[in-house]
């Protein structure tokens, strides 16, 4: 899988299409935002903007989860709790960091914030949104 290291943006790749238009546009888009945070953070770049990206990266999120979640319950996927949950978690754990940040506008938070999101797109898309869409897909239970 394409990815990343710390220092580096993260680069789209097939490997995060989950065969689901929609959802595979908006994790290209949360990936876009995702960069954009990191080229800001690691060019020092103005705090209001930062926050500002934070708080894009936030709103999209919650917009594609509730997408996300229409969709499961749409298809009466077998998993939704624990996936909605997962969305819950990562949500929160999101917003502790940023609103640690937007208190406190430390750049030394730099990485507890892009180690959260970078742990969404590797871990979540590829494993948990891919287990989704394959159900969908496929009309089958996983």
């Amino acid at each position: 899988m394409t990815g990343s290291s710390a220092d580096q943006s993260i680069i789209w790749s097939d490997d995060f299409l989950i065969g689901i238009e929609e959802l595979d546009y908006e994790h290209w888009c949360l990936i876009e935002d995702i960069n954009k945070l990191h080229r800001e953070l690691r060019e020092h770049a103005d705090v209001d903007g930062i926050k500002a990206t934070l708080g894009t990266i936030y709103s999209r999120m919650q917009a594609h989860f509730a997408l996300e979640e229409r969709v499961m319950v749409y298809h009466r996927y077998a998993h939704y709790p624990e996936h909605k949950e997962e969305h819950e978690r990562l949500l929160d754990e999101y917003a502790e960091r940023m609103t640690k940040f937007d208190r406190n506008p430390n750049l030394g938070d730099q990485k507890a914030i892009e180690d959260i999101l970078r742990k969404w797109i590797v871990d979540h898309i590829v494993t948990a949104d891919k287990k989704m869409s394959l159900m969908i897909i496929s009309g089958k239970p996983t």
